[in-house]
C-alpha cells in the first residue's frame, strides 16, 4: 500500500472560527462571589463619599465630579493588580466585575475616565484621607464581627442553649483604666521604613549629563519659540566625554575627576548662554517653558552649584543633595540594611492596629523615627478615642525620653531596661512574655515586606512629591482592603458553617466535619 501524499490527505477543522459579531454573552450568569463583587457590596462607600466630597471645591460652581466609588474603586484596582494608569482603565473597560466595584449600573465598553485623571486624584487625596478610609474599614470589620457574635447568641437563646463563649482577647490588648482615669485599649505596633522612588542610582557623571542635555534642550526650545538662531552649545563635547568614561572597562579615579571637570565646564558655559538669552528685557522668553520644565530648570541650576562645590572641595556629600533633577525632592535615606546601605525615596512612619496599616508620618528628609512615638500615640487617641494599652516598637524608639512618656501615660511595653543588667534575671514568665511580644512586633516587618514585594511600595513611580505621597498611601491602603476581604471571607464562612450546624442539629443529625473527626 502506498503512502498518501499531502494532496490526497484532507484536513477538516473541528471548529469554525467565531467572529465577534457572532459572539453571544449574558452578564446574568456572572459569579456573585467574585472578589470585586464582594468588595463592591461591603466596602464603606458612604463614608468614602463623605471623605472624598470634602476634598472637592466645586460645591457651588464647576462641572460635577466623578463619584467617590468610581474614583476610589479604580485606585483600588490599580494597586491590587499593580498596573499602570492606562492599563488600569483598559482593564476596567474589559472587566464587568471591576465595573461593578466602581459603581457602574451596567456593562460598558467605554473608559470610565481618562487615565490622566489619576494625577489630579493623587494631588487631591492626602495621607490623612487614606488613613480615614482605613479607619472606616477597621470599624466595618469590627461591626461585622459584633453582628456575627450577636447573631450566634440570639440563635443559641432561641434553642434554649448557652450562648457561645466570647473569643479570647489578647492580654496585651485588654482594656483598663489607669490611675488618672484614662482609658487604655488595644495594641499599637510602630516602625519606620523607606518607600523607594523610581530613580536611577545617583552617579555624579550621570546627573551632570542629564543637566547638560536639559539645558541644551531648553536653549533650543527658547530659540525656536522666539524665532532666533540657535547659539553654539557644548552639549556635544560633554556627551563625548561622558561616553568615553562609561565605555571604559576600568574607570580610574583621575579619569572620573577629569571627566567631571570637563562636563561641569561645558554645563557652566551652556548655563551662561541660557542666562544671556533670558536676561533683562528678554525674560519673557521663559514663558515658553511649562511649569514642570521650569521646575526641572531650577533643579538643574541647584544641582550644578552642588556638584561644583563638591568638586572644588573634594567632598562627596552636601546638604539637601539632589540625586535626580527630574525628582528634586527625593533624598538619600541612610538605612544601614544589608542589601543597600542607602535608599532613595521618602521615609514613612507606620503604625499597625489589628492588622491595618496607617501612615502617620511621611517625610522626604531623613529623620530619627524615635521622634514619631508621641505623634503616633496622639494619632491613635484621635482615631479610637483612647490610649493604647500596649506599644510594641523597636529598641530605637525606647530612648530615655520616650520611656518617660510611656511611664507617664502608663502604657505597657516589653523592651529591655536601660543601664546595666539587673542582678536578678527576670522570671521565666516575664521572659516568655517578652519573647511573645517580639514575635508579635514582627507583624509590622512582615507588613513592610508585603507592601513592597506584593503592592510595589518600593517602586513609587509618581514624579511630584504630593502625588508620590498619595501613591505610597494607596499601596498600603490596597493591602488593607485585601486584609478586609480576607476577614470578610472568614466571617461569611463562619456564618455559613454556623447556619449549617443549626440546620443539621435541628434534624438530629451530625455535621460532616464532626463525623470525620470521630
Amino acid at each position: 500500500m502506498g503512502v498518501k501524499t499531502d494532496k490526497q490527505m484532507k484536513f477538516k477543522p473541528s471548529y469554525k472560527q467565531l467572529t465577534i459579531d457572532g459572539f453571544r454573552s449574558s452578564l446574568e450568569g456572572l459569579d456573585k462571589t467574585n472578589r470585586w463583587v464582594w468588595l463592591g457590596d461591603h466596602l464603606p462607600w458612604d463614608e468614602y463619599e463623605k471623605l472624598y466630597g470634602q476634598t472637592l471645591n466645586n460645591q457651588t460652581a464647576g462641572a460635577s465630579a466623578k463619584p467617590a466609588r468610581m474614583v476610589i474603586g479604580a485606585m483600588i484596582v490599580k494597586h491590587i493588580t499593580r498596573l499602570s494608569d492606562q492599563d488600569t482603565i483598559e482593564m476596567i473597560q474589559e472587566n464587568p466585575y471591576m465595573q461593578y466595584l466602581c459603581g457602574l449600573g451596567e456593562f460598558t465598553d467605554q473608559p470610565i475616565f481618562d487615565s490622566s485623571l489619576f494625577v489630579d486624584l493623587r494631588k487631591r487625596i492626602s495621607d490623612d484621607d487614606i488613613n480615614k478610609m482605613t479607619e472606616a474599614l477597621l470599624k466595618r470589620e469590627q461591626q461585622m464581627k459584633e453582628d456575627m457574635r450577636k447573631h450566634k447568641e440570639d440563635e443559641a437563646r432561641n434553642r434554649g442553649e448557652e450562648p457561645p463563649a466570647a473569643p479570647a482577647v489578647d492580654e496585651n490588648a485588654s482594656a483598663f483604666t489607669d490611675s488618672k482615669g484614662r482609658e487604655h485599649k488595644g495594641v499599637l505596633k510602630i516602625d519606620a521604613t523607606c518607600a523607594d522612588a523610581e530613580v536611577r542610582y545617583p552617579v555624579d557623571v550621570d546627573i551632570i549629563d542629564d543637566g547638560c542635555r536639559v539645558i541644551d534642550r531648553f536653549i533650543r526650545r527658547i530659540c525656536k519659540a522666539d524665532s532666533i538662531s540657535v547659539p553654539y552649545t557644548y552639549y556635544g563635547k560633554a556627551r563625548n566625554a561622558y561616553r568615553y568614561l562609561v565605555k571604559m572597562k576600568k574607570k580610574g579615579g583621575k579619569l572620573v575627576k577629569d571627566t567631571i571637570e570637563q562636563m561641569l565646564s561645558c554645563l557652566h558655559r551652556d548655563i551662561l548662554t541660557l542666562i544671556d538669552l533670558t536676561a533683562g528685557e528678554f525674560r519673557y522668553r521663559l514663558d515658553c517653558l511649562r511649569k514642570d520644565q521650569r521646575r526641572i530648570l531650577d533643579a538643574t541650576m541647584k544641582m550644578y552649584f552642588q556638584q561644583e562645590q563638591m568638586f572644588r572641595t573634594g567632598e562627596h556629600r552636601c546638604k539637601d543633595r539632589i540625586v535626580s533633577i527630574f525628582q528634586p525632592h527625593v533624598r538619600p535615606i541612610v538605612r544601614g540594611k544589608a542589601s543597600a546601605n542607602v535608599e532613595f525615596g521618602a521615609k514613612i512612619g507606620v503604625s499597625i492596629v489589628e492588622g491595618y496599616n496607617f501612615i502617620d508620618h511621611h517625610s522626604w528628609d531623613a529623620y530619627n523615627e524615635c521622634a514619631d512615638l508621641q505623634l503616633q500615640i496622639d494619632k491613635y487617641k484621635e482615631r479610637f478615642g483612647c490610649l493604647p494599652a500596649t506599644i510594641l516598637a523597636d529598641k530605637i524608639y525606647m530612648n530615655k525620653a520616650n520611656r518617660t512618656v510611656l511611664k507617664d501615660l502608663e502604657i505597657r511595653n516589653y523592651c529591655k531596661p536601660l543601664g546595666r543588667p539587673p542582678k536578678e534575671p527576670p522570671s521565666p514568665e516575664r521572659q516568655a512574655l517578652m519573647a511573645k511580644t517580639v514575635g508579635q512586633r514582627n507583624e509590622i516587618e512582615c507588613s513592610f515586606g508585603t507592601g513592597k514585594r506584593v503592592y510595589q511600595a518600593n517602586d513609587i513611580r509618581a514624579k511630584l512629591p504630593e502625588t508620590a505621597e498619595c501613591w505610597t498611601g494607596m499601596c498600603y491602603f490596597a493591602k488593607n482592603v485585601m486584609k478586609f476581604f480576607r476577614e470578610l471571607c472568614h466571617t461569611l464562612y463562619d456564618l455559613l458553617k454556623f447556619l449549617t450546624l443549626v440546620t443539621i442539629v435541628g434534624t438530629g443529625l451530625r455535621p460532616a466535619w464532626q463525623v470525620e473527626a470521630n
